[in-house]
């Protein structure tokens, strides 16, 4: 069987592992856990979703283990289908630590693995798809994962697949559109990170438009682009049912502010992480738009890459008019948040182009000039140098007394550094939970006697519910419900450490309570009456059976999906081998 493998179609995916791993050596070699920005935020809601699991105590919207057992909603908003995915890795290895690197291993190798085949595509020589692929891996918001855990870098991963599609509706004008991959990469997409999405669908558009002009076939093409939307809908059904749910009833306050201007792209001659175009990017970028805009032999797929990928890459940065759009549309800091996002698409594209045009040098040159392999070894090492530098250095933090690569936002609450690099490492992930907490707003409701006022959520959220939190018992119930109890010794009201929506139902001691009984806080919190002694209060998120339908419409599309996957796979792969 080994004889009759073709190690030239392997190695390239080999040396793409090989890369992921390499980039996380320094992490692996220190034996360190990096907990950045988004770490603690993402840990509270994938850990709530493998307790769910392994309890099987679901709770589609109301957080009841992460998030200080608070009732908040997060996953339902936020990549819910990811969230449980990532729960089930966490359930199988365990630890922090080794769910760290095993997803940062994921995230490489997937990004890696679609560049390549982006290029490859294209007709970009293997060797070239290859260093394409390389130096994908090393610049922009791939490595974030890692590195601070924001989940932009999976949608930089998924960037390249959705490309593939977008370029097939320019180059193949038999089949612009298969129907399958396309909604499969748009749902999935959906399914981690809406933000992504929006960027996505944008690209699309002028890909669809151009390969729309010159395909003989318009009502095809455009039939089965409806198929694949509508397909997409199906598979997504859960994310527009959470939306409607909760967008219908309630005020939900916005993210974070950010300024716009110091946020996007900014030109640097060593690094290429996130806000800053490395000197090698910089260098290749400007050679492969300068050449495009100057040859007469480029192809018309090389152009149309390039020449999107470069206004992209120029809305992205900070040569864009960001301060005057800022003052324009002020709602863009809370929702676009960082205008160098936009770069997990310009980089693909660009990278894409450089194969091509590379390939196209290649071919047409004299002799085989070893400097050809020298110069692409030389840029890979230049992108390689700083991406591990900044690993070693992130993961050197975890052995000092800070511990955590970022304090933004967060509180800590561990006597020690050593109980938080324990708890990192031990075999129950909730332990670093309670020692260190996020104050984090993200949709939180807005009751609407507040809705006027302006506040600090993250701060309010820090004194209303982190401060308060242990103060009470907390229980999960069967059926996703949640049971706070406590000792008063006196009868009045008290503020509890819940978040209730339109759609939360309080029982108080055994007996209903209707929204006339309590009060809310500026974020939510129910203000209840206790009593003298013993005071029970159940939180249960009353799920409407329209969204129950739309989750179970979700679930079969994919479970259909993955049916015809497998059977296709079957009779292309193994009744051929069962035949001969």
């Amino acid at each position: 069987m080994f004889k009759r493998i073709r190690w030239w179609r392997v190695l390239p995916y080999l040396l793409i592992m090989g890369m992921a791993v390499l980039l996380v050596a320094p992490q692996v070699i220190l034996h360190s856990t990096i907990v950045g920005s988004d770490a603690i935020f993402h840990f509270n809601r994938i850990y709530d979703a493998a307790k769910q699991i392994q309890h099987f105590n679901f709770s589609y919207f109301q957080t009841n283990y992460g998030f200080q057992q608070s009732g908040r909603i997060i996953n339902a908003l936020y990549g819910p289908y990811f969230a449980y995915l990532s729960g089930v890795l966490l359930i199988l290895v365990r630890s922090w630590y080794h769910f760290q690197i095993i997803s940062t291993l994921l995230v490489y190798t997937i990004g890696g693995i679609g560049m390549y085949r982006l290029a490859s595509q294209m007709q970009a020589t293997k060797r070239i798809a290859l260093v394409a692929a390389l130096l994908f891996m090393n610049v922009g918001w791939l490595p974030r994962w890692g590195l601070s855990q924001n989940l932009n870098a999976w949608g930089a991963a998924l960037a390249p697949f959705m490309l593939l599609c977008a370029v097939r509706m320019i180059s193949d004008h038999q089949r612009p559109v298969k129907i399958i991959p396309l909604a499969l990469i748009m749902a999935v997409i959906i399914e981690i990170h809406i933000l992504s999405t929006i960027i996505f669908t944008l690209v699309l558009l002028p890909f669809f438009v151009i390969g729309l002009w010159q395909t003989q076939n318009k009502l095809n093409m455009v039939f089965k682009t409806v198929l694949a939307a509508l397909l997409t809908i199906l598979l997504t059904a859960n994310i527009w049912g959470s939306f409607l749910t909760i967008f219908a009833n309630n005020r939900i306050a916005e993210p974070a502010k950010f300024d716009l201007e110091h946020n996007a792209l900014q030109f640097s001659m060593i690094l290429g992480q996130r806000n800053q175009l490395g000197a090698v990017c910089l260098v290749l970028f400007a050679a492969q738009i300068i050449y495009v805009l100057i040859s007469k032999k480029v192809t018309s797929v090389n152009r149309i890459v390039t020449v999107l990928g470069g206004l992209i890459l120029f809305i992205a940065s900070d040569l864009f008019p960001w301060v005057t759009l800022q003052r324009l549309f002020p709602f863009l800091q809370s929702t676009l948040q960082f205008p160098v996002r936009f770069t997990i698409i310009a980089y693909p594209l660009l990278f894409c182009g450089v194969a091509i045009s590379a390939t196209q040098l290649y071919l047409n040159r004299r002799g085989k000039p070893l400097y050809y392999q020298i110069g692409a070894l030389v840029a890979v090492i230049l992108c390689l140098a700083p991406n591990m530098l900044g690993m070693a250095l992130k993961a050197e933090t975890y052995h000092s007394v800070d511990v955590l690569d970022s304090w933004t936002g967060v509180t800590v609450l561990a006597d020690t550094p050593n109980q938080i690099r324990s708890s990192l490492h031990a075999k129950h992930p909730g332990q670093l939970l309670t020692l260190v907490e996020k104050r984090h707003p993200d949709y939180l409701p807005i009751p609407t006697e507040f809705k006027r006022l302006s506040f600090k959520r993250s701060d309010e959220y820090e004194k209303q519910i982190i401060d308060t939190h242990r103060k009470f018992n907390h229980q999960v119930l069967a059926g996703g419900r949640l049971r706070l109890t406590w000792e008063a010794d006196r009868q009045d009201y008290r503020q509890v450490p819940l978040i209730v929506y339109k759609e939360s139902k309080l029982e108080l001691n055994g007996r209903p309570l209707t929204t006339a009984e309590y009060d809310e806080t500026n974020i939510g919190a129910p203000v209840v009456p206790q009593r003298i002694g013993h005071n029970t209060l159940i939180l249960k998120f009353k799920q409407p059976s329209s969204f129950t339908n739309l989750l179970i419409l979700s679930l079969i599309s994919w479970s259909i999906l993955l049916g015809v996957g497998l059977v296709k796979w079957f009779s292309k792969y193994a009744l051929r081998k069962l035949v001969l």
